[in-house]
Order: structure tokens, then C-alpha cells, then sequence
């Protein structure tokens, strides 16, 4: 009879001595108890370590562990001169009886194999292999490590606006050391019957795990998934290239949305720039929307701004072309008071209500002086307080007329330093007992003075949009009131950037925002502001903002964001799939993870490679960086080339700036840099599209068994001391090692692991365990294949899923052998696990002692929706001298070998073959 592990606890308890519980030799109850203090092994190598100071111990899921159900592992206990000890196979605790919580005095754990092979609580780790910081927002090369190899986390940065300090990566899982330490005592507690989280009853107590695995880096992380949940299928199309744009806001009713330059970047301009790429033949699946799709930009809006009057058509339009749309959205800034929900969207009131709360009243008076007489004087000296510029007698006729609405530098006035805006306003004879004076956004900072006297205001630490003070005590009935305002310029800046500037009786209405950790404010926001906009045709979310929208003790408030979106659009029966920030362990559920706005710059763009190949040190193989850079105009073109053959062999290839705006356009388009921009981007983006076979089979093995799809060398070469040292290339997939270029003038220093490799794009031999240095053209990049390998491919489309498989392009590269595994399915739907939604095709290619080589392709293994029936094959072989012969099933093949001696490729073209059956080629 199966018992559940946790029902034996008391009765063992009672039958061992001094509080002391134990499992000794008994498999099927690998679970340990001494007073307040519990330890189970979960495998050989994983185990948990509690200490509850009530005695009361933990056994739901929480909002970063899932599985508590744990197959049975053998565990030899003792007690020994006052401790207890605890053995698996691989592994030995011992923990001082009656000791109290857990410390380097009472708790230690040993292990065999390689590393450190032992730990103790508040051990540190120098020989850690790095985890992932939250983002990279706003760094540039002061921020980066100077150890050479790009290991440690960025230094001195913080986020501006809101002012969020970037901390230190934690450790990741893969260490030199040997082991791995997660600490899960504070993180809130799933309630099956609530099906949410809450926050745990008991503080104070400690729930540790610890991974003892020596070199066997593998394990560790399929444990991790196993403990945390694993990496989920991503859809195949976001795989393809995406384009980004609308970077910019949209205020309705204000001077900047009334130039002719927000006029004319619209929706027809969009499908303009689209409709320019695909002529250009130029593949891409993706079009993401920054935020001037929202109305109302920071302030929250859902509905469509009128820069897309016609969103049903757009969408239509979009996806009747193979592009899938994605949409920006900002959940939530820390640090903030901004709006999540404009009051003035259609969606507010059906809002307000479900949240319970009353509609924002209207305001019985308003006077808008937007449109004053205000006049403007720069202080670079400051010397406006001292000289009273404040005061209402204060001569101003020499001071600029300027408007409100816009930056005083845009109309015309020099200067970055602190400036001056007055005007004089006549108020009516009657005026309210409560009168507010509302400003719509100033920048930077502002001090208000009313008739002389300063006024105190509200403050929003960024964006400054809706900011107000008290004035009743100072407003003069019937004359005429001087308003002075000194301004602190920002980034975009100075001065009135937005009205309405306006006298009410009312103070703005408090702020519509969410708490995504209170489920039903998270239902609401996802129900009435997402659902409808998924069901007109958006494809997924952009989940944008600085450090998330759920506030519960011990949660990792970018963590739950992540899932509550993620949950929302898996819940569609439509595969899930977000592009947000990094919410710490159990990221990897919540695929995928981009790294923010950073600075174009060479040396950005090397840390972005060893930052990306460390991401699956914590096992989040999807890592999406703004190709270009971000805080950057027209940059130049080779740093442009480089990044996006970077982009093309990593594991999102998304091109993104600070530009897309309609001032300058998007400057990350490949026609700014003219006939040459457009021929390196058909050639990488053409390249992408093609590899999505090979990438999507390595994105099932890294849902199948935890292999992230870019791989830092050591987790391939745990043994080889070289690949410690070469952060700045990867392994994608089995087959192909990418070597990035990084710097200008095109020189590159290669380091190849032990084997035989053969390039990628020239077919060079090389021999492995060594380096060499080639200098590359801007176009070219260092990319090689194992020898032996198989990397199949799709031919040529518009976009990833343009027609069916039913051609597939196999190379193979020289000698030796591989195993490849071709992984299908629908490429959308959420049950792909099902054995009746997917199907696997092995593909075996073996060099005989003759030389000669044999390749077995199938028969596929499942089925699912859409799956062709018959498949046609294009062989390309990169041999040293074209084949003399090509046999199919065992019989001599009607194709011939076309031999390009150029790039020694021999290429020959099957017959359509059907999938359920085998199909056997040979060539010499």
C-alpha cells in the first residue's frame, strides 16, 4: 500500500529517542527530523534543509519550489557524540542535536567527486560561475567588470528616473566548487485550496537547499528544474527575427501630438517600413510595439492610441503577412506613483468598479491656463531666489514668451541648467473653498511659488505627469496672481513638457494601479485591460517596467509579474510566451528574459555575450538584448554588423533602440546604413529563419532535459581549463561553437575545444585544443561546426512557419558521426508534451572505416496537427573532394552531386520520402 512520505512523521518521532526521527535504510522515507530541524533528501545529491523554531515544517509548494513529491532515495542515519548524521550514496550531513538554527558551528554536508566536496552555512563561493542580474538597464563601460573575461556583475548602476540600484548577480547553479545553494525561506507558500500564494505563517525559520554534484554540471541542472519547474516550449515563431518600434509616447490633445512628425509616424507608416523589409527580402516573424500603441503613454492607456486608428485592419493586416504582434506594456515602476490606468481610458469605469471603487470625481471648477502668457528666463548662475524672479512685482519684460507643452531647448532656448517660468493669472471673483493648482508634467524638479509665497506640491519621482498643490491660501479673488515655477531640466528636457495646467476644486484622482500579488487585482488587470486586446489579435506581451507589480513579504516581485502574464496567455490555449525582466529563481518557468536599455558600445556588446552564455548558469536559455543597443543614434556600421551577427546566432534576435521615434525615425533599420545595411541584415535575418529547425530541436532539449540552447564551454568541457577562460564564446546546441567578434577591425582570437571543426560559413578545417587568430570581414563572423555534425535547416522563407517542412535542408559536415534529433510540432499549442502533439526524428550519420558515410534519417517518432506526410531532402555535404557516389535505401540515386569547390559543398537533392519511414543515404 502506498503511503504518502509525510504520514510516518509522527510515528516515527515517538518511536526514536530525543526527538530524533529517521528514516535509516528505509527508501520509500528519505526524511529526517531532529527537534525543530528536518532534513529530505530529494535525490542523492539535492537536499532540503529546515529549521522551523515552532516545529511546525513546510510542505506546500511556494511561489519558487514546485515539486514536493519526491521518488524514494536510501538514507543510512546515526547518532554519533551529540550529532546526527545523515548518508545517501553521494552525500553526508551532520547537524549538532539540539543546537538550534542552522550555522557553520552545527551543519555541515560533504559529497564525493570533484569541487570543493564540502559546505557549511554562510560559506562563500569565489569559484562560482555567475548568475544573472535583473536587467542591464543604462549600463556602458564605466559600469563593466575589468577582469578581462566579463564575469562579474555591471558596478555603480542604477536605473534613472526611478532611481532602482542594479544589485549583484546571486550565485548561479554551476560553480567549480561543486555545489549549489538556493535559500527559499521567505518566499510566500502556495494555497491548494485558494490556488494562490500567501505569505508564510511563520518568520524567521530557514528552508535551504543545497546541490552537491561535483563536475557533473548537467545534474544539477535537471535537478534544479525538477525542483523549481522545468523550461518550458516556447512558440516556434519567436524563434524568427522581431523588428521593434513606436518608441515614444502619445499624449492626446498636446503640442508635441499635433506635429506633423506624430502625424505622419503612424499605422500606414508601419506597414510601410514592414511592406520595405519584405520587399528587401529581408525574413521576419515579429513586430513589437513600444509604447505610443498606448494612449495616454505613462500615464495608462489600453486603448489604441490614434496613431492606429484602424487596429483590427493593422492586425489583419499583420497577420494575413505571417507577422505575429507584440505589445509594450508597464505593469509597474518601483519607486513611482505613476498610473497603470489612465482615469481618461474607456476601460477605467468597468475597472474602478470591479476593484470596488468609486469614480473619480468631476471636478465643479476648472480654470485652464495652459495657454497663459508664461515667460521664461535661463538661471544658469541660480541666481532667480536670491534675486526674488518669484516675486509678483518682478520685472519679466526681457524674459522670452515661451509655450507651454514642450521643452524650452526644443523652442530654441540654450542652456541645461535651472530656469525660470512666469505668468500672471486673473482669477474669478468666486472662488471654491478647495483650490488645487495641477500641473500635467515639468522636468526635472520644480519649486512653485504663488504671489510671492512658495507653495509645496506633490511630488512623483518619475515621470513627473500629474503633479498638484494646495493654493486656496494663496490665491487672490479677482486680481490677478503671479505664478513663478523654477525648473530643473531632466534627460528630455526642460521646462512645461506637458499640460493641462489648470485651477480645480479637486485634486487629480488617486492613481488606478495593480498589486499582481493580490489575485483578484491581478484577474481584473488581466480581464478587463489584456483579454480584450488578445482577442483582437495580440499575439504576446512585452512586459515592460523596473522591478515588477506584486508586493507580498519574500516575493520577488518581478518573479510573480512574470507569471501572472505568463499564466494569462498560457491560459488562451495558446502556448505562453512574455519577453519581461529577470525575477530571480524560477525564471526559467516564464520564458523570456530581456536584459534592458543599455549603451551602444563596443564593449556592451562583449558583455552581452559572456552575460547571455551564463544565463543558463541559472537555466534561462532565452535572453533577448536590444541588437544595437539601446542609448544610441546612428551608430556605426560595423559596431551595427557585429551586434546582429551576434543577435543571429543567439537565442531572441530582436533589433531594438531608443530610436524608433518620429523626430529621427528607427535608426536601427537596415536602409539607414543603405545598400550594404540591407545586404548584412537579408543575410543574418535570411540565416535565422533558415536554422529554426535546428534551434527549435534544442529548444525541446532544453525543456527535455535542461540544457539551455547557448551553453558556456565549461558545460560541455567541465575538465578542460581553457573553457573557463573563454567567456566569450558558446556552444548553440551540440553542433555549432560562435566565437562573436567584439571589437573593430574585424580581428579574432579563437579558441576551439579538442576535436575536429570545420567552418561554418568557408568550410576550413581546423584542428581542436587550440586558438588561432583571423581577421573577418564586417559581414563574416566565426561560427563552426563539430565534425561529423548534422544541422538541419528549412529553406528559404518570408517568415519561420511561411509553408510546411515538407523540405528539409540536412548538412553535414566532413567526418565522424552525431545524433541529432529532430524536434515538431504545431509550433503554438500548450499541449505539446502530449505524445500526440509532437513527433521526433532521429537523424544518425556515422563515418564507416572505409570512409565512407552513412546517414539514417527517421522514421518519425509521434504525430501532431499539421504534420506533413511526405518530406523531400536537400544533402549538403562539406567534404574536402566532391563524392563519387550517393546511394538512397541501398540503391544507386538518381540525383547528382552539384560540387561548389569554392566552399567545398557537394549538394544533392532527394525525392519526397514519407515521414513514418526510414530513409538511408550513403555517399563515399
Amino acid at each position: 500500500m502506498a503511503v504518502h512520505r509525510w504520514a510516518m512523521k509522527g510515528v516515527l518521532a515517538a518511536l526514536l529517542p530525543l526527538g530524533l526521527a529517521c528514516c535509516a535504510l528505509a527508501p520509500d522515507k528519505p526524511v529526517v527530523t531532529a527537534d525543530h530541524a528536518r532534513f529530505e533528501f530529494l535525490t542523492p545529491t539535492l537536499v532540503r534543509m529546515e529549521y522551523a523554531p515552532s516545529g511546525r515544517f513546510v510542505d506546500a509548494p511556494t511561489a519558487v519550489v514546485q515539486k514536493r513529491d519526491w521518488p524514494a532515495v536510501a538514507v543510512r542515519t546515526e547518532r554519533r557524540d551529540g550529532w546526527l548524521v545523515a548518508r545517501t550514496e553521494a552525500m553526508t550531513l551532520r547537524y549538532r542535536l539540539g543546537s538550534g538554527p542552522f550555522a557553520a558551528g552545527n551543519l555541515k554536508v560533504t559529497w564525493n567527486g570533484g569541487g570543493a566536496q564540502g559546505w557549511h552555512p554562510g560559506q562563500e563561493d569565489p569559484r562560482n560561475l555567475g548568475g544573472l542580474t535583473y536587467s542591464l538597464d543604462n549600463i556602458s563601460q564605466p559600469n563593466l567588470p575589468t577582469d578581462g573575461l566579463d564575469l562579474d556583475s555591471p558596478v555603480n548602476d542604477v536605473i534613472p528616473g526611478i532611481e532602482v540600484k542594479l544589485e549583484k548577480a546571486k550565485p548561479g547553479l554551476l560553480s567549480r566548487s561543486g555545489y549549489a545553494f538556493i535559500d527559499d525561506s521567505r518566499t510566500p507558500l502556495w494555497n491548494a485550496r485558494a490556488q494562490w500564494i500567501e505569505p508564510r505563517a511563520e518568520q524567521g525559520g530557514q528552508d535551504w537547499y543545497l546541490f552537491a554534484y561535483g563536475r557533473d554540471y548537467p545534474r544539477v541542472l535537471r535537478e534544479y528544474a525538477r525542483l523549481c519547474g522545468p523550461v518550458p516550449m516556447i512558440p516556434r515563431y519567436t524563434l524568427g527575427p522581431w523588428i521593434t518600434d513606436f518608441n515614444f509616447e502619445y499624449f492626446p490633445g498636446t503640442a508635441q501630438a499635433r506635429q506633423p512628425a506624430f502625424r505622419r509616424y503612424d499605422q500606414r507608416m508601419l506597414e510601410d517600413e514592414l511592406a520595405r523589409l519584405r520587399a528587401d527580402g529581408i525574413p521576419f516573424d515579429t513586430l513589437v510595439l513600444d509604447f505610443a500603441w498606448h494612449n495616454y503613454g505613462w500615464d495608462g492607456g489600453y486603448d489604441w492610441s490614434p496613431l492606429v486608428p484602424q487596429p483590427d485592419a493593422f492586425i489583419r493586416w499583420l497577420h494575413a503577412r505571417g507577422i505575429k504582434l507584440a505589445l509594450n506594456d508597464h505593469p509597474g515602476y518601483a519607486n513611482t506613483r505613476e498610473s497603470i490606468l489612465s482615469h481618461d481610458d474607456s476601460h477605467a469605469p468597468a475597472v474602478l468598479r470591479a476593484l470596488g471603487r468609486p469614480p473619480p470625481p468631476r471636478p465643479a471648477f476648472e480654470l485652464d491656463v495652459t495657454a497663459a502668457r508664461w515667460r521664461f528666463a535661463a538661471d544658469p548662475r541660480d541666481r532667480g531666489l536670491a534675486g526674488h524672479w518669484y516675486a509678483p512685482g518682478h520685472d519679466d519684460r526681457r524674459w522670452a514668451p515661451i509655450r507651454a507643452g514642450a521643452s524650452w531647448q526644443e523652442q530654441g532656448h540654450a542652456g541645461q541648467g535651472v530656469a525660470w517660468y512666469r505668468a500672471e493669472v486673473t482669477l474669478p471673483e468666486r472662488l471654491p473653498a478647495k483650490l488645487y493648482l495641477q500641473f500635467g508634467e515639468v522636468a526635472k524638479d520644480y519649486r512653485l511659488f504663488v504671489n510671492g509665497q512658495e507653495v509645496e506640491h506633490s511630488r512623483v519621482q518619475w515621470p513627473q505627469h500629474v503633479t498638484y498643490a494646495d493654493v486656496a491660501a494663496y490665491a487672490r479673488p479677482g486680481r490677478r496672481n503671479a505664478i513663478a515655477l523654477r525648473v530643473e531640466p531632466g534627460p528630455r528636457g526642460g521646462g512645461l513638457l506637458r499640460g493641462p495646467v489648470a485651477f480645480r476644486d479637486a485634486p487629480p484622482p488617486e492613481r488606478i494601479a495593480f498589486d499582481l500579488a493580490d489575485r483578484h487585482q491581478a484577474d481584473v488587470f488581466m480581464r478587463e485591460l489584456h483579454r480584450p486586446l488578445m482577442r483582437q489579435g495580440v499575439d504576446l506581451w512585452w512586459v515592460d517596467g523596473g522591478g515588477g507589480a506584486a508586493d507580498m513579504p519574500g516575493l520577488d516581485p518581478q518573479l510573480w509579474t512574470n507569471k501572472v502574464f505568463y499564466d494569462f496567455a498560457q491560459g488562451t490555449g495558446r502556448r505562453g510566451f512574455i519577453l519581461s525582466r529577470y525575477g530571480d529563481w524560477g525564471s526559467e518557468r516564464y520564458p523570456a528574459f530581456f536584459t534592458g536599455d543599455t549603451y551602444s558600445e563596443w564593449p556592451v556588446l562583449a558583455y552581452e555575450v559572456a552575460y547571455t552564455a551564463r544565463a543558463g548558469n541559472v537555466l534561462v536559455p532565452y535572453v533577448s538584448h536590444d541588437i544595437g543597443g539601446f542609448h544610441g543614434g546612428r551608430i556605426d556600421f560595423e559596431l551595427y554588423a557585429r551586434w546582429i551577427e551576434f543577435g543571429a546566432f543567439s537565442p531572441i534576435l530582436r533589433m531594438h533602440s531608443a530610436h524608433a521615434n518620429p523626430r529621427e525615425g528607427n535608426l536601427r533599420m537596415p536602409w539607414v546604413y543603405g545598400d550594404r545595411g540591407v545586404a548584412l541584415m537579408r543575410k543574418y535575418f535570411a540565416l535565422r529563419t533558415r536554422l529554426i529547425p535546428y534551434l527549435y530541436s534544442h529548444a525541446w532539449t532544453a525543456h527535455e532535459t535542461s540544457l539551455p540552447l547557448l551553453r558556456p564551454l565549461y558545460l560541455t568541457y567541465p575538465d578542460l581549463e581553457e573553457a573557463y577562460r573563454q567567456t566569450h564564446e558558446y556552444l548553440l546546441g551540440d553542433e555549432l561553437l560562435v566565437a562573436p567578434v567584439l571589437a573593430p577591425g574585424g580581428e579574432r582570437t579563437v579558441y576551439l575545444p579538442p576535436g575536429r571543426w570545420i567552418g561554418f560559413f568557408d568550410g576550413r578545417r581546423y584542428a581542436g585544443g587550440a586558438s588561432f587568430t583571423r581577421r573577418y570581414a564586417v559581414d563574416e563572423t566565426p561560427v563552426f561546426a563539430r565534425e561529423g555534425a548534422v544541422v538541419p535547416s528549412q529553406p528559404d522563407s518570408a517568415y519561420s512557419d511561411q509553408r510546411p517542412l515538407d523540405t528539409l535542408v540536412l548538412d553535414v559536415y566532413g567526418d565522424g558521426a552525431d545524433d541529432f534529433r529532430l524536434y515538431e510540432d504545431d509550433g503554438v499549442s500548450a499541449d505539446y508534451d502530449a505524445p500526440d502533439r509532437h513527433a521526433i526524428t532521429p537523424i544518425r550519420h556515422a563515418t564507416r572505416a572505409d570512409g565512407s558515410h552513412e546517414l539514417a534519417v527517421g522514421p518519425a517518432q509521434g504525430r501532431f496537427a499539421g504534420q506533413v506526410q511526405q518530406r523531400a531532402y536537400v544533402l549538403r555535404v562539406h567534404a574536402q573532394a566532391r563524392p563519387s557516389w550517393l546511394t538512397v535505401d541501398g540503391r544507386p540515386a538518381a540525383a547528382a552531386w552539384q560540387w561548389d569547390a569554392r566552399t567545398g559543398v557537394a549538394t544533392a537533392r532527394l525525392p519526397a520520402h514519407p515521414v513514418g519511414e526510414r530513409l538511408d543515404v550513403a555517399w563515399r
